[in-house]
């Protein structure tokens, strides 16, 4: 019996769900921000200044936005924690306010997490690589429902945009934690820092509430490039349906999991038959140049196992 870990739910949309204005310290305009990715094609943004929450209610046609911001904990000049929070309430009904940014001294990141989950948003811990965070501080901080496992701002930066790592660990330790990919743009890189990594969600519709339910829901997949058409189970085997790609990596815990290479030809997708023991597993398929895609995880109580919640 064939089983997808995806609920169709209606409609894919693309979004970006990082992105920085001359409202904080990013160079463009909030008008030319949104008009740009509406004109590449994406059906949803999210502008996240620097401690500052915006409805950005001069919304375009054609474009949803998501209200969010960045919320950031500096330590020194290479040391910081930096904090996503995107509001599920429509734009035009999200009160724009700021906040002074927190002095460490006075406020601790799980304090500044606990009161963002408490105010209902979606909290997403950045750049964990780039902002110099150790294992045990990423281990240690909880209540955040998805990590930056690829920030092509970082990437540009310094080539510190990838977590794929931190996401293994946080899973191995039964932590619920969702994987996205962002573009985290300001437009101050060499090369260009936007449009390179975004989420597919599947959701009722077009709305930022059904967007953001899609996305608490996991019902989404990241990538910088390549499309996951379908994924889920068959006869206790993982299978994975893609666009054209020369890798495909089943990731897993703790059996581990299977990598597959399309030698001369592409791949459309493959299969992973489960051991029986796996705590969790999730896909990425990497196209020929490089450019991956990562499914969320599935537990084990999705793969036929008991599994854990320890989130």
């Amino acid at each position: 019996m064939k089983h997808s870990f995806f609920a169709n739910r209606g409609m894919w949309l693309k979004g970006n769900v990082h992105s920085h204005t001359t409202v904080s310290d990013g160079v463009c305009e909030p008008a030319r921000q949104i008009r740009d990715y509406r004109d590449r094609g994406y059906d949803f943004l999210a502008v996240t200044d620097h401690n500052i929450m915006d409805s950005f209610q001069q919304e375009l046609e054609g474009i949803c936005l998501i209200p969010g911001w960045e919320r950031d904990i500096t330590y020194s000049k290479t040391k910081c924690v930096h904090l996503v929070g995107l509001s599920g309430r429509p734009a035009g009904e999200q009160k724009a306010f700021s906040m002074e940014r927190p002095d460490p001294s006075e406020v601790t990141v799980q304090q500044l997490t606990d009161s963002m989950r408490a105010d209902g948003q979606f909290v997403v811990l950045a750049h964990p690589v780039f902002s110099r965070m150790e294992a045990e501080e990423i281990s240690g901080l909880t209540g955040y429902q998805a990590i930056e496992v690829f920030n092509m701002g970082c990437e540009r930066i310094c080539h510190a945009g990838r977590a794929d790592v931190y996401w293994d660990m946080l899973l191995r330790e039964g932590r619920r934690v969702l994987g996205i990919a962002c573009d985290d743009t300001h437009g101050k890189t060499q090369k260009s820092d936007r449009f390179g990594g975004w989420i597919s969600v599947n959701a009722r519709e077009k709305s930022g509430p059904a967007i953001m339910e899609a996305v608490g829901d996991g019902n989404f997949y990241s990538t910088m490039g390549p499309e996951i058409y379908d994924w889920g189970i068959e006869d206790g085997a993982i299978y994975v349906c893609c666009s054209p790609v020369k890798e495909i990596h089943f990731v897993t815990y703790p059996p581990r999991g299977a990598a597959r290479y399309a030698g001369e030809n592409m791949m459309t997708g493959d299969r992973y038959e489960l051991k029986g023991a796996e705590a969790y597993v999730r896909v990425e398929c990497v196209d020929a140049f490089g450019n991956t895609a990562w499914t969320n995880p599935a537990f084990a109580e999705a793969l036929g196992g008991e599994g854990t919640d320890r989130g």
